[in-house]
């Protein structure tokens, strides 16, 4: 009697062990279905922030030759990526980062860096980028890092970039009509010659705060938005074909800027 009590209690446990793995089974298998399908429509929607990428602009000026003058050349390189969560361990900041990188416009695309948490981010995006590409065996220069994403106004495909550029090579993107004349190797890189001048007018802003202020013997805790790095990276490219910029696919983000 006691034995049949017990089959029967251990029988009824049995069968609610069984209902429960089978409903976990079918919940997890829903999660990562929903979660797969979220991933789909990030991609056709060309949202990649979920990924942070190193971009390297070198900047090749124009020459003079017997038949006139030719364009400079913005050349985009790409020397690492990594995943948001792995670049930004801590998930308050990463959190922090992915809201700011959604926060952009056509017309400020530049991830704000603003505050305490901002400098933490910078502090953060300097260590990931050192160890991709500190140790390289090339030249040094003094380079201003700058994260941004260009949204999807500008470009199909929407990452989280680390901008680094020459200090001297920046100041060339403070006139539009210099800009304007660039050559590029892809239609696209048009958006990132309007993110170079944003970042040019900005980093010229916030150098001469910076001098007032020390000058003036104030803190200047917080007040950087982009970093000045010594990096040695390699500067030569491969003569890829380059062309004009189809500015007319940015009308609209050229007269939001004023520019035309």
């Amino acid at each position: 009697m006691i034995l049949a009590d017990w089959m029967d209690e251990l029988g009824g446990r049995g069968l609610s062990v069984v209902l429960g793995l089978v409903l976990g089974a079918a919940i997890a298998w829903l999660i990562g279905r929903w979660r797969r399908m979220r991933e789909k429509w990030s991609i056709l929607q060309g949202d990649a922030r979920d990924t942070v990428v190193i971009h390297q602009h070198i900047i090749e000026p124009g020459t003079l030759t017997h038949d006139g003058a030719s364009p400079p050349t913005l050349r985009i390189r790409v020397l690492g990526l990594g995943e948001l969560k792995s670049v930004i361990p801590n998930g308050h900041l990463a959190s922090i980062f992915l809201h700011r990188a959604f926060a952009v416009t056509p017309t400020d695309t530049l991830i704000s860096m603003d505050g305490a948490e901002g400098s933490y981010l910078l502090e953060t995006l300097t260590g990931f980028v050192c160890d991709r590409v500190a140790n390289a065996p090339f030249e040094h220069d003094l380079y201003v890092m700058a994260p941004c994403c260009e949204p999807a106004e500008l470009s199909h495909h929407q990452p989280i970039a680390v901008l680094l550029i020459s200090v001297k090579d920046l100041v060339r993107f403070e006139s539009w009509p210099a800009c304007r004349a660039i050559q590029v190797e892809h239609g696209s890189d048009g958006a990132r010659i309007l993110t170079l001048m944003l970042m040019a007018q900005r980093f010229k802003a916030e150098q001469d705060k910076l001098a007032e202020m020390r000058k003036a013997g104030q803190r200047t805790r917080f007040i950087e938005t982009m970093y000045v790095l010594d990096l040695p990276l390699d500067k030569r490219a491969a003569a890829v074909p380059t062309k004009e910029v189809a500015w007319g696919r940015f009308e609209g983000v050229l007269k939001q800027l004023n520019l035309e």
